[in-house]
């Protein structure tokens, strides 16, 4: 155990090579110490070494079937590292089973895992999760969400309106409001609320960052679409361009941009 806890040690002060050398010759000497093999997948997934994290972290869960940590770096590796969300979920989701006052900790990961593989009727489980337990303003996002991926877009605008006339009036509201509002081909009203998602994030509203991991991307495009729709096409390019710039692997913005300058040269 001495090299192993010299190597938490390095592992701490982000020295990670050194904490896996250590970890690895803690491991020749003891082939079934799980922690080590946590600790050596946490480091390696550091390091974005993304085979050799799942290798420990399978064999971590393999060793400790019942520890609820060791399940949960199992999601994270899958997740952040192989993007694979069924996977990832499955492991969150024993993580919560074991040990369910890990499940707030968890939960934007779960979110994210369910909306990404479109399990609609996971994001409603999600949905009713969060507002049962860890209730704030934000409950309507997720909601508001849900709905949308089943297509219950009415219902997604009178839940996420009903919340901000209530004076649950953030950012991430307006934009989901928004989605609702394009889902339903109302681009004027989708507009305006993209437009106060806007205004909100400018005075140092932080929480669509709390349910999206790149907001100021996908409200560009969002707003761009939107300016788009309703014939405002100088105003779509700009902001397509300048999606462009913060997002430069998104393969749809050329095509926006091309859109948009078509627009405008129609007019």
């Amino acid at each position: 155990m001495a090299l192993y806890e010299r190597g938490l040690f390095h592992q701490r002060a982000g020295e990670w090579e050194q904490a896996i050398f250590l970890f690895s010759q803690a491991l020749q000497l003891q082939p079934d110490l799980a922690p080590a093999y946590r600790a050596r997948a946490a480091a390696y997934l550091a390091l974005g070494e993304a085979e050799r994290a799942l290798q420990d972290a399978q064999m971590a869960v393999a060793l400790t079937p019942d520890l609820p940590e060791a399940h949960a770096l199992l999601g994270e590796v899958l997740w952040r590292k192989f993007h694979d969300p069924i996977q990832a979920l499955a492991a969150y989701d024993e993580a919560v089973r074991l040990d369910p006052a890990l499940a707030p900790a968890l939960f934007a990961a779960r979110w994210a895992c369910a909306e990404t593989a479109g399990l609609t009727d996971r994001m409603a489980q999600l949905a009713l999760e969060h507002e049962r337990e860890y209730p704030s303003p934000l409950g309507a996002y997720y909601k508001g969400r849900a709905l949308l991926a089943q297509g219950a877009r009415r219902a997604a605008i009178e839940v996420v309106r009903e919340a901000i006339l209530e004076g649950d009036s953030l950012a991430a509201l307006w934009f989901v409001l928004g989605d609702a509002y394009a889902a339903d081909g109302a681009w004027p009203e989708a507009l305006t609320c993209y437009e106060e998602t806007w205004r909100r994030m400018e005075a140092g509203d932080p929480s669509l960052g709390t349910v999206l991991a790149h907001p100021e991307q996908a409200l560009l495009r969002a707003l761009g679409t939107a300016y788009l729709h309703v014939g405002r096409c100088a105003e779509a390019e700009e902001v397509f361009r300048r999606a462009a710039a913060l997002s430069a692997n998104d393969p749809d913005l050329p095509t926006l941009i091309g859109r948009a300058m078509i627009c405008q040269a129609a007019r």
